[in-house]
């Protein structure tokens, strides 16, 4: 599948805030993080890459520039990359994952010590990611959203979560 160019340009977005971060990691403020998340969560928070909690932070901006932001939501928000923390997602392999789209799936592989295995954890990042909410005490609600958080809403089992669901990919899409 050929990427559009507004997508691209979301990538490469994403690909500079990355850098800009990694280059000044005082860049980021992450006292929303701290008034929001547990101490359990705030750990998890604090094992994703620098990037990766930037990005968090974005998507938590942009709900709130929407109003009232639940709980539950704000977690999310900042949590639903966790599944990345401890993948080995270096810029080089996140450029890959974009490059080899619909083909990363054929590259991926779960054997850790593989210089694959970051495709892998980019793939099953959500899944994993909703396991270590589930492991740290998060609402179920913050759970679902994790687990959810990169699929088509008419694929979410789940109806209830959509409204909610739909709000975080967008702001997510966003950032």
């Amino acid at each position: 599948m050929l990427m559009t160019r507004s997508r691209w340009a979301y990538r490469l977005r994403q690909g500079m805030t990355r850098l800009r971060v990694a280059l000044r990691p005082g860049v980021i403020d992450e006292s929303p993080a701290r008034q929001r998340l547990s101490a359990r969560e705030w750990a998890l928070f604090a094992r994703m890459a620098p990037g990766d909690r930037a990005h968090g932070l974005c998507v938590l901006k942009r709900l709130e520039a929407q109003g009232d932001v639940a709980p539950s939501m704000a977690v999310a928000a900042l949590l639903h990359d966790v599944g990345k923390a401890d993948g080995r997602l270096s810029l080089p392999y996140r450029t890959a994952v974009v490059l080899l789209g619909d083909r990363l799936s054929r590259w991926a592989s779960a054997e850790p010590s593989s210089w694959r295995y970051p495709f892998h954890a980019h793939l099953q990042h959500a899944e994993r990611g909703a396991v270590l909410c589930a492991e740290a005490g998060c609402d179920p609600c913050v759970v679902a959203l994790v687990r959810w958080h990169e699929t088509a809403l008419a694929l979410v089992p789940d109806v209830a979560l959509c409204d909610n669901l739909a709000a975080l990919q967008a702001a997510d899409d966003q950032c």
